[in-house]
C-alpha cells in the first residue's frame, strides 16, 4: 500500500464518520430528510450524500448541513477522536465507561 492509499482510506473514513455525526445530530434534533433538505437548501439526495460520507458533495455543502445543525466545521472535524474507541490494548479500548454521544 503506497502513502496516497493510505491518505484516501484516511479521508475515506474520516467523511464516514462525519456523516455519520450528522445524521445522529438531525436525527437527535428531530429532523426528518426532506425538512433537513430544505433547510439547507439541498435536495433529499444530496442530504442523503453527506450523511453516507461521499466525497461527491462539496466541501460547502457540508459545512451549510453542519451551520444548520449548529455546530461549526472545526468542533464535527476535533469531535471524532473523542467518540471512536481506542486501539485494541490502549486504556481507552479497555474502559467501561460508556462513549459519549454527540
Amino acid at each position: 500500500m503506497n502513502p496516497s492509499d493510505t491518505i484516501d482510506i484516511l479521508e475515506r473514513q474520516l467523511l464516514l464518520q462525519l456523516g455519520d455525526r450528522l445524521t445522529r445530530l438531525r436525527k437527535a434534533r428531530g429532523l426528518g430528510t426532506v425538512e433537513m433538505a430544505r433547510r439547507v437548501g439541498i435536495s433529499r439526495t444530496t442530504l442523503s450524500s453527506v450523511e453516507s460520507g461521499d466525497p461527491g458533495p462539496a466541501i460547502g455543502t457540508y459545512l451549510r448541513v453542519m451551520s444548520v445543525l449548529g455546530i461549526s466545521g472545526e468542533l464535527a472535524l476535533l469531535g471524532g477522536d473523542a467518540l471512536q474507541p481506542g486501539p485494541p490494548g490502549t486504556a481507552p479500548a479497555k474502559s467501561k465507561r460508556a462513549r459519549p454521544v454527540v
